[in-house]
């Protein structure tokens, strides 16, 4: 079986940093556009947002250095989740991120300069 995503696209507001027992998980936003044109001919863009979480290592890192407009690579896997909404079960889907790049350029997009590349982070990541 495969469940594996790959996105690049840009993060939407600043990542959002927690403590689950103990490890660190950051939150953020993932925006993809697709361009194409309609039947006339017209430019069309459609966006489309991704949820996805980082823990360890990796979610302290890009707490620290992404931001809003920071451009991403991101690879990871499809998560769901049920939840209990006004006695309703509904599911949420996300995805568990595994690995990221820095696509920025210096002076480009919201990120910080890292100080390390994130190839040397795989071997602290608990998953």
């Amino acid at each position: 079986m495969l469940n594996n995503v790959q996105l690049i696209g840009n993060v939407g507001q600043d990542p959002e940093m927690r403590e689950v027992n103990g490890t660190s998980v950051v939150n953020l936003s993932i925006a993809t556009s697709e361009k194409y044109k309609d039947k006339s001919g017209a430019p069309q863009e459609k966006t489309e947002w991704h949820r996805v979480a980082f823990w360890g290592k990796a979610a302290e890192i890009i707490a620290q250095y992404v931001s809003k407009g920071s451009k991403l690579y991101v690879s990871g896997s499809i998560e769901s989740r049920k939840y209990d909404k006004d006695g309703v079960e509904m599911t949420a889907y996300g995805i568990r991120g595994r690995d990221f790049k820095f696509l920025d350029t210096k002076g480009e997009g919201g990120s910080k300069p890292a100080p390390r590349s994130d190839s040397e982070l795989n071997d602290d990541l608990p998953f």
